[in-house]
């Protein structure tokens, strides 16, 4: 639903590099000794595949269906759970910062506290395209989605994205990932509301709809998002219950008596979100984004 901007700089490529590296098999080699020494990815470095772009994976598996991979093999190489996941957790964690799921934006992902006194991480990285089926992605960092356990292990699990094409290009990473431009939320009030006036949450609906295509609406039903968004319908509520107790008229009135500008006012009674805000660090915030602009509060 949100898309990660996200700069992998030289230095930030060097140290996931070297994060990697730091692990060591029973041999004494690292993860990309093994990988030369297969010598059947032709035409790719370590690196390439480590940091390869969602748009460039579908030539490079599709490169690699060609060839005599033994899967066990590369699954024993790229080991994502226990050997790499702790460390690519705390890469991601510094430099990325996860505030809230990507897929969903429903829940906050970041760190908290425990009752002991340390750090627990609440995000978990998905593999967007599984590492079963293509496990020499397991550890590519553009293959890795920071998430809830909600979207990750409840709802998305082990569904092939690659092999579905309504999925496939719906990595939050690609450049081409238009989902906040293209999807809204859009609010339809039962026959028995009049002129905005609601009595209950249960005369709203809020479904997310696509404008002129249909790219997103697989993603849309594989994550439940309008099942899911259905239970939060309160958010909406208030806004709309709100939009009655302060018309433009009484935002000015309190303008003059607290000298505050009354968009100010109306930011903080709204929680509105500006154009230019990131999306990633509040949850519920492209709802909240969408119903604003629905209700022409912004």
């Amino acid at each position: 639903m949100i898309s990660i901007d996200f700069e992998m700089t030289q230095e930030l490529r060097d140290i996931y590099v070297e994060t990697l590296c730091s692990v060591k098999f029973q041999d004494g080699k690292t993860i990309k000794d093994k990988f030369d020494e297969l010598a059947i990815f032709d035409g790719y470095s370590f690196e390439d595949v480590i940091f390869m772009k969602p748009e460039a994976m579908h030539s490079f598996i599709e490169d690699t269906k060609a060839k005599k991979l033994n899967k066990e093999e590369l699954k024993a190489i790229f080991k994502y759970d226990g050997k790499f996941q702790p460390l690519i957790a705390s890469f991601i964690e510094k430099y990325l910062n996860p505030r809230v799921c990507y897929y969903c934006n429903i829940d906050y992902v970041n760190v908290y506290v425990e009752e002991n006194g340390g750090l627990k991480n609440k995000f978990t990285l998905d593999h967007f395209i599984d590492k079963g089926n293509y496990p020499y992605l397991a550890l590519s960092f553009f293959n890795l989605i920071p998430c809830c356990s909600v979207c990750n292990t409840k709802i998305k699990g082990q569904q092939n994205f690659y092999e579905d094409e309504k999925l496939r290009y719906t990595n939050p990473y690609s450049k081409d990932f238009d989902f906040n431009q293209k999807v809204k939320f859009k609010l339809f009030l039962s026959d028995k509301c009049q002129d905005l006036h609601i009595k209950s949450k249960d005369d709203i609906e809020i479904p997310l709809k696509e404008k002129y295509s249909d790219k997103y609406q697989k993603y849309i039903d594989v994550f439940k998002l309008n099942d899911r968004y259905s239970a939060h319908k309160d958010i909406v509520y208030e806004m709309m219950k709100n939009a009655e107790l302060y018309p433009e008229s009484r935002l000015k009135e309190l303008q003059e008596l607290t000298g505050i500008p009354y968009q100010e006012i109306k930011k903080d009674i709204f929680k509105l979100i500006d154009d230019n805000a990131d999306l990633s660090k509040e949850p519920f915030s492209k709802l909240i984004k969408d119903i604003s602009q629905e209700l022409g509060l912004t």
